[in-house]
């Protein structure tokens, strides 16, 4: 098992403001996610951050999330830690400007930044799960198969969540099985 790539946001400093310095911590970030996530899993870890601002957090994070969610960026699933009580009010911030979300980890517990209730109701169903098909999750959700579908097609976008293809059953079509990386569910790295 490969472990999840970390990158340390407080190599760019504790109080992090200009939009110059977001854009050469973003691309150091794309750069090392590209050369050492084999795996496809990112860790952002924001330990001796003090704060930042909302144009270095748009910067530096919304636009490597908005390149994640097209597909530019190539990783499956981002985790934020080391947030604090400031830091993490500035990404709040940042991501619902985007309508984007993240998964971070707060106490050793997953929860999503920026997520409309109903995506967070499906992710933490989906982290109690850990590894799922969408029938399981629709299942323990209530909703149809195309509603979930539907929910866990924008929890990958947003690399929340990741998705391998499965072998199909005999039903036949695409089936993929969706996943919380194993490291997260202790708290990160």
């Amino acid at each position: 098992m490969v472990p999840p790539h970390l990158y340390r946001v407080n190599e760019h400093g504790s109080y992090l403001a200009t939009r110059s310095v977001a854009k050469l911590a973003r691309e150091s970030l794309e750069h090392e996610a590209a050369a050492g996530a084999r795996g496809g899993e990112v860790i952002i870890d924001f330990s001796g951050v003090a704060a930042m601002t909302i144009s270095f957090a748009d910067e530096f994070l919304g636009k490597f999330y908005a390149s994640v969610a097209t597909g530019d960026v190539a990783v499956s699933v981002v985790l934020l830690q080391g947030l604090n009580e400031e830091t993490l009010e500035t990404m709040q911030i940042c991501l619902e400007r985007r309508e984007l979300m993240a998964a971070t980890v707060d106490g050793g517990q997953l929860q999503l930044l920026a997520a409309p209730e109903y995506l967070d109701q499906t992710y933490r169903q989906a982290v109690a799960l850990r590894r799922f098909r969408a029938a399981e999750l629709s299942e323990r959700l209530g909703v149809t198969l195309q509603n979930v579908n539907n929910r866990l097609k924008r929890l990958v976008s947003s690399g929340t969540l990741k998705r391998e293809k499965s072998i199909p059953s005999n039903r036949g079509g695409k089936e993929f099985v969706y996943t919380i990386p194993a490291s997260w569910c202790g708290g990160g790295a």
